[in-house]
């Protein structure tokens, strides 16, 4: 199973930020029932416990209490559940797209120009997914300028080394102004050949 495969099987995109999600949603679930206690039992409990008041007003308290306990957790609970999945699967339409630019940027950085980034049909964050691109897409272009343009340099170096070496009139001062240039433009070529500017057929993990 590949690598690909198993995300679209096991939703963990990134553990750690999910986790938290999930806490969080955790969290707020407690809140929320720990005020529908507060404001739906209390008033009730109060009064259940108020000896002030006649059997039959207790009676009653206690009887919605009781009713109250039928209908309103289940339908608190089926809500939050509700809520919950909806998040957690809104949050992943997150974490793809932000997975999928983690993996552009270390592209980008072991000099793979040649990638772009696809989102999901039902993915997120679209315009991020088109700045990337067109950011990846003038990289890719203003180097390819520097490799052509650098390539020419080396081109036009070695015809003018042809040219005055059969002059025969270079001096060592001359010589070594050439090996500063050759040295120069060569460390400039290897920097721009780093990075590849081909198509990735791989554009898409």
């Amino acid at each position: 199973m590949t690598e690909r495969e198993k995300r679209q099987r096991f939703p963990i995109v990134d553990r750690s930020l999910q986790y938290r999600f999930l806490v969080m949603i955790l969290a707020y679930s407690a809140m929320i029932m720990i005020f529908l206690a507060l404001f739906l039992f209390l008033p009730d409990i109060m009064k259940l416990y108020d000896e002030g008041l006649s059997l039959e007003a207790r009676a009653i308290a206690a009887d919605r209490i009781l009713t109250l306990h039928a209908r309103v957790w289940p339908a608190v609970i089926a809500l939050i559940c509700i809520i919950g999945i909806h998040s957690f699967r809104a949050l992943l339409r997150i974490l793809g797209p932000l997975y999928r630019f983690r993996w552009a940027f270390e592209e980008v950085q072991n000099g793979n120009l040649g990638l772009r980034v696809k989102l999901r049909e039902k993915d997120y964050l679209r315009r991020e997914e088109k700045a990337i691109n067109e950011m990846i897409e003038t990289l890719s272009g203003k180097l390819k300028t520097i490799q052509l343009a650098g390539g020419d340099a080396l081109k036009s170096l070695d015809e003018l080394e042809q040219i005055v070496t059969k002059k025969g009139d270079l001096t060592e001062t001359d010589r070594k102004v050439l090996r500063v240039h050759r040295h120069d433009l060569d460390a400039l070529m290897d920097t721009a050949r780093y990075f590849q500017l081909e198509t990735d057929e791989r554009e898409q993990r």
